[in-house]
């Protein structure tokens, strides 16, 4: 006697095939990936400065010997340099406008 396959096995079979070949791009899809320097929105990132654009922002407004520049937050540089006058000051910049928003003596 010749063995017979059940007849819902073919369709089960190409059933299963049809739904993988349905999947395999699903999977190949990928994220998009996250920006270079993470911030707390795309538009900050976007808008924010450089610390070279913070540099040269502050250079034209009077500043000189620029010491340290340190990223605070996607919003703020803290900056170390000297004014027109030779003072020495420690700077809290806004990293989208390069506005000082806060200036003190750094002794």
């Amino acid at each position: 006697m010749k063995p017979t396959l059940p007849f819902n096995t073919g369709l089960r079979t190409g059933a299963v095939c049809a739904l993988m070949a349905c999947a395999v791009p699903a999977f190949s899809q990928t994220e998009p990936t996250a920006p270079p320097l993470a911030a707390s929105s795309p538009a900050a990132a976007a808008s924010a400065m450089s610390m070279a654009q913070v540099i040269e922002h502050l250079g034209a407004r009077g500043y000189n010997d620029i010491r340290e520049v340190e990223r605070k937050s996607d919003k703020l540089f803290e900056v170390k340099t000297r004014d027109a006058q030779g003072v020495l000051r420690e700077l809290l910049v806004d990293a989208r406008s390069g506005e000082v928003l806060k200036s003190e003596r750094d002794d």
